[in-house]
């Protein structure tokens, strides 16, 4: 199944205006590197300003050197993932700066404690398909705690592990700590177990902190997501379309800059945007709009042949409940159905600054009801059954036939935490809703789950790392 909320028209316009913008608007890039690069590809620099006006030929020469398609790799081979294949995978939000308590049930500021936890829940965890820190580590100082998050992940889950740093000399070490769990560095590029990202500053602009990183990363060969964080009303138009056409105009600058860094370095289309409550002034994360935006962001970036990341299963709801199970469904399918690579949103709670362990569980059922729709239904002589229909005749049953025992898996969802007995039998059980089964769930997780531990050699090697990295702050 898919969904298109852009024609063919409405995609030749919005790439056309976003040449105009790079054109004659023009980036604002605040970091020397980056700028030196464009005007020696033939960018025009306003150096008062920074601003650089990038040709359109230029642009699509950069975007036309990114790979279609690239893995994700996991430090055990089976949960190495391949972006651009058509798949849709889901990881969890990252970087939030508190944490629903699963244990107290009271809301806190996050540390770095929190990391490991919520990496050991999404190992387990079959939809998540690969982690990023969850929460900033507020116990540790400085940029340091960019390298200490990324550990903590490392440390506790065996899938691919993608997270963000800032700056040129932290990155070079978020990079060695790659290199050194992958296996060298002609083993990153090729094995990418780790990857980074980095927001453009909306309207049209490219801090030095986060272009440093990028530069750095994309010198490594590590896969960069360039994500914008556009907001409808406030750091971008309010309509839909000028949105997207910003958001477009943000991303392909990113990735043009990667390319010129590193020519076929893999990278990865992303947007959380959304649009501004105009009540709150608050990025709001479960309007209906931001689905239909994120829909069309995945048309523009599969338009230039490069896989995408966009925001989903996102809310502004405070706790697990109803706000937060309707936005989160209302916000994950369409991006799904759109054939997002990958949606960016499980365990976010409160507009992106509360996380919670029992909410990324829930949200792992969310996903795996999610993928169901987008497969839709296989038409077949098998399917049709015909035979079956046949042989059952009026009035039969079709509950004990091979037919129904063959296909009851695999044709029809079954949840492990959504309730679908009788109301007697639900309160014989224990009357427990999604949120009580997904707490126990997580603790079951935490009790009993193990995940592949690092290499001793790696651990020696990494906390050489951190020692010369914690000497910098």
């Amino acid at each position: 199944m898919r969904l298109q909320v852009l024609d063919e028209n409405d995609i030749e316009r919005i790439d056309q205006a976003t040449m105009r913008i790079l054109q004659n608007t023009g980036v604002a890039v605040y970091e020397k590197q980056a700028l030196a690069l464009l005007e020696r590809n033939g960018a025009k620099i306003e150096k008062a300003s920074s601003r650089a006006r990038i040709p359109e030929k230029l642009i699509r020469d950069l975007v036309g050197k990114a790979p279609h398609t690239f893995k994700l790799a996991g430090r055990e081979d089976a949960r190495t993932i391949t972006l651009g294949s058509g798949k849709t995978h889901f990881t969890n939000s990252a970087t939030g700066i508190r944490v629903l308590d699963h244990e107290t049930g009271r809301i806190r500021d996050s540390v770095l404690s929190d990391v490991p936890i919520f990496a050991r829940v999404a190992d387990a965890l079959d939809n998540i398909a690969f982690y990023g820190p969850t929460v900033v580590a507020h116990d540790v100082k400085g940029g340091f705690h960019f390298l200490m998050e990324l550990v903590a992940a490392l440390r506790n889950t065996s899938k691919h592990v993608a997270h963000e740093c800032q700056g040129t000399n932290l990155t070079k070490m978020f990079v060695r700590i790659a290199q050194t769990v992958a296996g060298g560095e002609e083993d990153l590029a090729k094995n990418p177990v780790v990857s980074a990202g980095g927001c453009p500053v909306s309207p049209l602009q490219f801090d030095r902190g986060n272009t440093e990183a990028m530069i750095e990363c994309a010198r490594a060969g590590m896969p960069f997501d360039v994500m914008s964080m556009a907001m409808g009303g406030g750091t971008a138009p309010i309509t839909l379309a000028g949105e997207l056409a910003m958001i477009n105009a943000e991303v392909l600058a990113g990735i043009a800059i990667c390319q010129l860094v590193r020519p076929g370095c893999p990278v990865i289309y992303g947007s959380v945007a959304s649009v501004m409550d105009m009540r709150t002034g608050i990025l709001a994360l479960g309007a209906p709009e931001r689905p239909i935006l994120n829909a069309g962001v995945v048309q523009m970036a599969h338009h230039y042949g490069v896989p995408c990341i966009v925001g989903g299963i996102s809310t502004d709801g405070k706790i697990p409940g109803e706000q937060t199970m309707l936005e989160k469904t209302l916000t994950g399918l369409p991006p799904v159905l759109a054939g997002a690579d990958i949606v960016f949103g499980p365990g976010i709670l409160c507009s992106a600054t509360t996380y919670s362990v029992e909410q990324l569980v829930i949200d792992d059922e969310i996903a795996s009801a999610l993928l169901r729709v987008s497969a839709g239904m296989d038409v077949t002589d098998d399917t049709l059954a015909l035979d079956v229909i046949e042989s059952v005749g009026p009035g039969g049953g079709f509950l004990g036939r091979r037919h129904t025992l063959e296909h009851a898996r695999k044709d029809v969802w079954i949840p492990s935490l959504a309730d679908r007995n009788i109301y007697d039998k639900w309160v014989q059980s224990g009357s427990k809703d999604m949120r009580a089964k997904a707490r126990e769930r997580a603790a079951e997780i935490l009790a009993r789950h193990r995940p592949t531990p690092l290499e001793k050699e790696q651990e020696k090697e990494i906390r050489q790392i951190l020692k010369e990295s914690e000497r910098m702050q």
